[in-house]
């Protein structure tokens, strides 16, 4: 692809679109369009930009899972009660939210670092790690599903593995099975580990 067809997202370009209407259109990409987005996405800018997006979303994001918890608060739930009005009590939100921004900031680069990771031993790094960094940081618009009732988290989690999984190959002219691979094996190894963690500890507690 030519230099001239490179496209920074509306949020590097809120100078032109509006903040808001940078925020929404860039989200409304990673959801919908992540093939355009990541095709034309230029690299070179620096971090700073889509860290701020990953920021702003998961901001976001916890304002509206704290909403939904004070609206919610006195439901019913299939949880264990006391774990439920714990987990999602206006309190235990609240101090979700404010620690949003720290957490978005160690998921991108862990994630970023880990995903990255897996593309230079699979060769398929072209374009380094600020690519990757990225993917990663507007792939987090996905998460904003989770404001949905019930299957939002659920779908928010699929989709944000689906979008990263498109935007490394894009953006680093790779095979889709490759960037398939650098997403799901972490996923894949840590699901393993802490399995075979929990069972380890059912099977110590069982023989007590």
């Amino acid at each position: 692809m030519s230099l001239a067809s490179l496209d920074p997202p509306p949020w590097e370009r809120r100078r032109e679109y509006g903040t808001l209407n940078a925020l929404v259109v860039t989200i409304r990409l990673v959801l919908f369009s992540p093939d355009r987005l990541f095709s034309r996405m230029p690299v070179g800018l620096g971090l700073l930009q889509p860290l701020l997006f990953a920021v702003v979303v998961a901001l976001v994001g916890a304002l509206f899972d704290w909403m939904w918890a004070l609206a919610t608060g006195n439901l019913p739930s299939v949880l264990a009660p006391g774990l439920a009005r714990a987990i999602r009590g206006p309190y235990f939100t609240a101090a979700h939210f404010l620690l949003s921004p720290a957490v978005a900031v160690v998921v991108v680069f862990v994630r970023a670092a880990v995903f990255h990771g897996v593309l230079v031993v699979l060769g398929c790094n072209r374009l380094g790690f600020e690519a990757t960094f990225r993917v990663v940081a507007y792939c987090r618009a996905t998460r904003l599903l989770s404001i949905l009732p019930f299957c939002g988290g659920i779908a928010g989690l699929v989709w944000e593995l689906v979008a990263t999984v498109i935007g490394l190959a894009r953006i680093h002219d790779c095979a889709t099975g490759k960037a398939v691979l650098a997403v799901v094996l972490p996923v894949v190894v840590i699901a393993v580990s802490l399995g075979g963690w929990i069972l380890t500890l059912l099977g110590m507690a069982a023989l007590r």
